[in-house]
């Protein structure tokens, strides 16, 4: 005799609607609701081909939790951050054959986002980790389905990430400020807590001691995250320093175009008075007067990465290690650099 949705429902103990919702993976139904019917369905040997195809279908679909915590540093200013993001996961996806979604979870609460992850519906997901904390990444620990965080990296916590290589990175600007013969460096950090911006204030540390150089706090500015921001913590800053460094990292492009709007009208020639480095070679970094000298690091190749690592947590018969991955970057050099060697 073949089984009804009726009986699943019985059995079950919810309505024939819930039960036909689940199975044609319609919205609405709880997660836990959702998989018990499931199994009871397979247990009951209900149209086992149709049961098939919803674990394929849910095996085949990956999400990205597209996060902003509180909007400080993922906004709108970060959109051609985020959009280089999506096209290597999209195309990383494709080439796969899995079905992408995208959500935006915007200002929401840490338990909003880790319920988003939940679902059942998806094999596995690809969270933006920029505003998370590691005490906030701790909280998806629960989850039974695979999860990647890219834009995030915790040695610790036994989850997959894919990051740049921030230290590198870093190093990187250092030496090519040490190259152009700059002994006084200092650096444009934020106060705005993100892992990456963390790791870039440790690391320029740690790169100016491997060059010999001390760290001077007067040569240390924190501002915000955002270009209205910074421009202001930087007009109001600079006059209270006695002098300037001839050289400035600045943790991102957003921070280093702040800094340059502020520098030029206090007067302050960039780069003939103080030479500038940002970090993520934004488009518009190539348009500033003079044109920005950055680090780039792909963000599509951490996309298609952070799918292919995915996929084969998704298609693995058991747990795999956690995949902790660093992608390095490279020097862009335009303009904005003086060569004091030449002086």
């Amino acid at each position: 005799m073949a089984i009804r949705i009726k009986d699943i429902a019985n059995v079950a103990g919810v309505s024939p609607a819930t039960v036909s919702m689940v199975l044609n993976n319609r919205p609405g139904v709880g997660d836990s609701t959702r998989q018990n019917i499931l199994d009871i369905a397979r247990s009951m040997n209900y149209d086992s081909e149709r049961s098939a195809n919803l674990t394929r279908h849910r095996d085949e679909t990956i999400r990205f939790l597209h996060i902003s915590r509180h909007g400080h540093v993922v906004n709108n200013e970060h959109e051609i951050f985020i959009a280089n993001y999506i096209d290597g996961l999209s195309r990383e996806a494709r080439k796969l054959r899995l079905n992408l979604e995208i959500f935006t979870i915007q200002l929401g609460s840490i338990e909003e986002i880790v319920k988003a992850a939940q679902d059942q519906r998806s094999g596995g997901t690809i969270v933006l980790g920029t505003e998370l904390s590691a005490q906030e990444i701790r909280c998806f620990q629960p989850i039974d389905t695979p999860i990647v965080f890219i834009d995030n990296y915790d040695e610790v916590a036994g989850f997959n990430f894919v990051d740049m290589n921030n230290k590198e990175s870093v190093f990187m600007a250092v030496e090519h400020f040490v190259n152009k013969g700059h002994r006084e460096i200092g650096i444009v950090a934020s106060y705005v807590t993100t892992p990456n911006f963390a790791m870039r204030a440790t690391a320029f540390k740690e790169a100016l001691a491997y060059h010999g150089l001390p760290y001077v706090k007067d040569f240390c500015f924190m501002v915000d995250s955002t270009f209205p921001g910074v421009y202001k913590d930087m007009i109001e800053t600079l006059p209270t320093r006695k002098k300037l460094p001839t050289a400035l990292f600045c943790s991102n492009d957003i921070i280093a175009f702040g800094c340059i709007k502020a520098l030029k009208e206090k007067g302050i020639r960039v780069p003939e008075d103080v030479s500038i480095i940002g970090f993520d070679n934004l488009p518009t970094s190539a348009m500033l007067d003079p044109a920005l000298t950055t680090i780039e690091v792909s963000k599509r190749q951490i996309g298609k990465l952070a799918v292919r690592i995915l996929n084969e947590c998704i298609k693995s018969p058991g747990p795999l290690p956690a995949a902790k991955v660093l992608v390095s970057g490279e020097l862009v050099e335009r303009f904005s650099v003086r060569d004091l060697n030449q002086s």
